[in-house]
């Protein structure tokens, strides 16, 4: 599964519009996109609602986001 921002970008929205199009803010998406938090299973659904991510998907979004997260801090340590 393509990263949010690989999603976003393909989409050609930019960050205000998703946070516009998902009523989420363009800080948390942000930060969701440069591996600082994990967004929460809601806000996952409200951001692949705006994205046209099956349901279904979800999971896999939220999993792709964790993994990135998790390869950023092994990289780091």
């Amino acid at each position: 599964m393509p990263s949010l921002r690989e999603v976003r970008i393909r989409k050609v929205l930019s960050r205000r519009a998703l946070a516009e199009r998902s009523g989420i803010s363009p800080r948390t998406i942000a930060a969701v996109e440069n591996g600082e938090t994990t967004p929460q299973l809601r806000t996952a659904r409200q951001l692949a609602q705006a994205l046209d991510v099956p349901p279904e998907e979800v999971d896999e979004l939220r999993a792709a986001i964790e993994a990135g997260i998790a390869g950023k801090e092994l990289a780091a340590a």
